[in-house]
């Protein structure tokens, strides 16, 4: 590499002082290259980030000139030829250099490599993690016959065999060893998890334990459950003698009364007809008619209307989706105690072209509610049987707090009825529920027939509210949530035969809808 040099040069002349003129050298002088070096940035570990910085004092370094190599040990390491490099496993106890090829400002072309760093030290061990899924990885069913996996989470990798072990509660489940399991009847009723055993890729052995799955319900009427007749749709001579009902309404009358009469809209409503009821809220001036060509007992049924598009429209504030925008619900007499056992029998009749569901719509049409203590807000109901694409499902939850400002309360749950939707719908189906509520201890439960099967039997759990008043039954549509509220599909079901009972003699055929003989 050349440069020129400038030189000054003095004259004399005409006896005065000697003139300096500027003389310039032509001759190119060389540049001298000063090597460049190369230096690496970050901690020798496992899974950490190395930087390779490059110096040169003549002008820096031309861009995008640069290639890199990385070594572990001696050993190239493939594929890296970035600045950076990730530190992998395969290094672990090596040392890293890198060499670097490029050109300098001056256009001196450079090779420079690096000293190398530490020794590579792997991460310590952290702990991994096991979930409980279905196959797909989501949020297991945990109803009979479905398959539960358990996913493994290690920030150190998972290398060579691993073991597992399924547990039923705290009952190892024998010659279950795999990755999955699936449930089988015997579950009903019980909780699942899963412990594994293995090395993982740093060499350091994990033994490490899932949560509990909640309770395992059956997929088909309970196994040596409790099975009935279904009632006669004709009434006959010689009818079996019932307990006396808390409340009882087979809208023969045609219409319907109530305790208590507000909203903007009462369709139906007869002064003349018994109080059966304490309240009812209803949307529109259509949700409620006396239904006669679709009835599972008698002359008359209720026929229960919402209808979508602009729900707000109907009742207070039209901007506003308030709560009696979402229902067609006719509301019982509550219960004598928070810790009463009660028994609940209707008919509902779900018409396909009328009610049109799809996937993640759940809308509700049996709950048993509780009345809020003064200050209370408003809260789930702490029994939920909703309607889905692929059957019902009962929720159910607890709060054994004498005052709380949640509406969610201190847990819930919930367990799954699976069925086509050809199954329920254009048929009457009829629904007996017995509920012992108990919100202080797990020593509540659930047990449901639907059309005499027994599909649920649901022991020692928490259920209702500390409230001052006992459950109090709803029948009919609440269409909760946004996604059930805004659907673009009116909602109609048919609803006969109520019957609530308390009593320590109670039993199915005290509310089973139909007629039966002596």
């Amino acid at each position: 590499m050349l440069s020129t040099m400038a030189l000054s040069i003095s004259a004399c002349g005409g006896g005065g002082s000697p003139e300096q003129k500027p003389v310039v050298n032509t001759t190119p002088q060389p540049i001298t290259n000063v090597v460049g070096s190369v230096t690496i940035q970050g901690n020798a570990q496992q899974g950490q980030i190395l930087k390779a910085n490059v110096s040169d004092e003549n002008n820096g370094v031309v861009t995008n000139s640069p290639s890199y190599i990385w070594y572990a040990d001696s050993e190239v390491i493939e594929s890296q030829t970035q600045s950076q490099l990730e530190i992998a496993r395969s290094a672990v106890g090596k040392k890293i250099t890198v060499s670097v090829s490029y050109t300098d400002g001056d256009g001196f072309n450079e090779n420079v490599t690096s000293a190398p760093t530490d020794t590579v030290i792997k991460i310590p061990n952290a702990e991994g993690s096991i979930a409980i899924s279905n196959e797909l990885g989501e949020e297991p069913e945990l109803i009979v016959a479905s398959t539960l996996k358990a996913n493994i989470t290690d920030a150190n990798g998972i290398s060579g065999a691993i073991e597992y072990f399924w547990y039923v509660n705290d009952e190892l489940i024998s010659e279950q060893n795999q990755a999955t399991y699936t449930l089988v009847e015997s579950d009903v009723g019980q909780s699942i998890f899963v412990r594994v055993e293995y090395q993982d890729a740093d060499g350091y052995n994990e033994s490490i334990t899932s949560t509990s799955t909640k309770l395992v319900v059956s997929n088909l009427p309970v196994t040596n459950g409790e099975d009935f007749p279904v009632g006669a749709s004709i009434p006959g001579n010689t009818p079996i003698d019932r307990n006396a009902p808390v409340s009882e309404e087979s809208f023969e009358l045609g219409g319907w009364n109530a305790g208590t009469i507000n909203g903007d809209y009462n369709p139906g409503r007869d002064s003349s007809i018994p109080k059966q009821f304490r309240f009812t809220q209803f949307q529109n001036p259509d949700s409620f008619s006396a239904e006669t060509t679709i009835t599972r007992f008698g002359d008359y049924s209720a026929k229960l209307y919402w209808q979508s598009g602009d729900p707000a429209k109907w009742n207070d504030d039209p901007n506003t989706i308030d709560n009696v925008d979402r229902k067609a619900m006719l509301h019982g007499r509550n219960a004598n105690t928070i810790t009463s056992t009660v028994w609940h029998g209707f008919s509902v009749y779900f018409p396909s072209e009328d009610i049109n569901l799809v996937e993640g719509e759940d809308p509700l049409f049996f709950q048993l509610h509780g009345a809020p203590d003064p200050g209370e807000p408003g809260r789930q109901p702490p029994l939920a049987l909703t309607i889905q694409t692929d059957g019902f499902y009962v929720g159910y939850g607890w709060d054994a707090r004498e005052f709380n400002t949640s509406t969610g309360g201190q847990g819930r749950d919930k367990f799954h009825i699976p069925l086509n939707m050809a199954d329920y719908q254009d048929r009457w189906l009829d629904f007996v529920i017995e509920v012992k509520a108990d919100p202080f201890e797990e020593k509540g439960f659930i047990k449901l027939w639907i059309n005499g099967k027994q599909m649920a039997d649901i022991t020692n759990i928490q259920i209702g509210y500390n409230d001052a008043k006992g459950l109090y039954p709803s029948w009919g549509w609440y269409f909760t949530g946004t996604t059930n509220v805004t659907r673009n599909n009116d909602g109609t079901l048919y609803l006969d035969e109520i019957r609530h009972v308390e009593a320590a003699d109670a039993n199915y055929f005290d509310v089973a809808p139909g007629y039966f003989s002596k």
